[in-house]
């Protein structure tokens, strides 16, 4: 004769960082995608526990990058310092990750892109890689471009709108205003 109220959360599994390459960006990149809650898989054979402990899985012997297989709710960083990175990215593509960024210079980034043109990707597919990556936060160290990219990530995750909060405030306060 009484009731009862049964609240179901669901358990998903984590989203997963995939960095493909090893040095102070990819370091950082490991280090916020863990304080983040994502699964984070270092991809690099340059790499070690040492440097990275805060990665869930370090892969050092995958010079194909055939261990690259990300799922459409991951997100893939090619920080590889041009070792790799047009292959790396060629294997990017061909997952549905959601998320694909290139750190690279933009002379760099037009060489990768032009160079997937020519292997037959399409330009949607192009259109998937965020070449330059990250945020526009004025970053100078190989920190501050870790953060540009994660902040892209978060952004992306919770569908923010990139604005300042502040400024965001304000334009609610204009609106409910009527202004």
């Amino acid at each position: 004769g009484g009731s009862m109220r049964v609240y179901v959360e669901p358990v998903l599994p984590r989203a997963s960082l995939w960095i493909m390459g090893h040095g102070r960006v990819a370091e950082s990149l490991c280090i916020l995608g863990d304080l983040l809650g994502l699964r984070v898989i270092v991809n690099d054979p340059g790499v070690d526990w040492d440097r990275y402990p805060d990665a869930s899985r370090l892969i050092t012997d995958d010079l194909d990058y055939e261990q690259l297989t990300p799922l459409a709710g991951d997100y893939v960083v090619i920080a590889t310092q041009h070792k790799g990175d047009h292959e790396s990215m060629k294997r990017a593509l061909a997952s549905p990750a959601g998320y694909i960024a290139l750190i690279a210079s933009r002379k760099r980034s037009g060489l990768v892109l032009d160079y997937l043109r020519e292997e037959g990707f399409s330009e949607q597919d192009i259109a998937r890689v965020m070449a330059p990556s990250g945020l526009d936060l004025g970053a100078r160290t190989p920190e501050e471009i870790a953060l540009c990219v994660i902040s892209e990530i978060v952004l992306l995750r919770r569908g923010g709108s990139g604005m300042r909060m502040r400024d965001k405030l304000q334009q609610r306060r204009l609106r409910a205003a009527g202004g």
